[in-house]
């Protein structure tokens, strides 16, 4: 059987909290109007989101694939939107980039993702 750890269950608390009270609210707006909702990349990025699972020494927090799911599936049950940009600022190509990259692509990388500024 698997446990959630005390800090992984305050990471699925916060956010939840945010999808709740932030995300759902404009969820159904989001989808009917296709356009991209920066307005969620920078609520996802206030709350420390985006690029979880960057190194900390490239200024993420070194969080594993497990905690960022978590994330991930409360973003889910509100936008599906929302939660995709979460999985591409913290599975996606920045995956790649940690794993293979120059260290000059992967200090540029973990800055634009870590800014919200290129989330994928």
């Amino acid at each position: 059987m698997f446990y959630l750890t005390d800090d992984q269950k305050m990471l699925q608390n916060a956010a939840r909290r945010l999808a709740r009270d932030k995300i759902r609210p404009r969820a159904a707006e989001v989808d009917q109007s296709e356009q991209y909702p920066w307005d969620n990349v920078r609520l996802l990025t206030e709350a420390g989101f985006m690029g979880m699972t960057i190194p900390r020494e490239y200024g993420g927090q070194g969080l594993s694939y497990m905690d960022a799911v978590l994330v991930v599936e409360e973003m889910a049950k509100v936008c599906g939107v929302t939660a995709r940009i979460v999985v591409e600022a913290n599975m996606g190509a920045i995956g790649a980039v940690m794993q293979y990259g120059t260290e000059a692509q992967k200090k540029l990388a973990a800055g634009l993702v870590l800014n919200g500024d290129k989330p994928a």
